[in-house]
């Protein structure tokens, strides 16, 4: 990416390169919300195209779990957590 150079004074300005900016003039803010939880079996999303957000989107964990279990191995749950019986 090229940098922005040249002189910038009081009375005058002379500058070469790329700008870009982050915000788009007159983009609507988003209101929604900013946390979700991800759900295993369904898909969310939210309404943010071509709005202005204002903060970062913040995706919670899946839960996870492990347990050991008779073979002498390990279950792994994704997404609840299971009480098991073994008895």
């Amino acid at each position: 990416m090229e940098k922005l150079h040249g002189t910038l004074s009081a009375t005058s300005a002379t500058l070469h390169g790329t700008l870009s900016a982050r915000s788009v003039i007159g983009a609507e803010i988003y209101d929604g919300a900013y946390s979700v939880h991800s759900e295993a079996n369904e898909v969310q999303i939210l309404p943010t195209e071509n709005k202005q957000l204002t903060k970062n989107i913040t995706v919670e964990k899946i839960p996870y779990f492990e347990t050991s279990n008779l073979s002498d191995g390990i279950t792994a749950y994704i997404g609840s957590e299971v009480e098991v019986n073994y008895g």
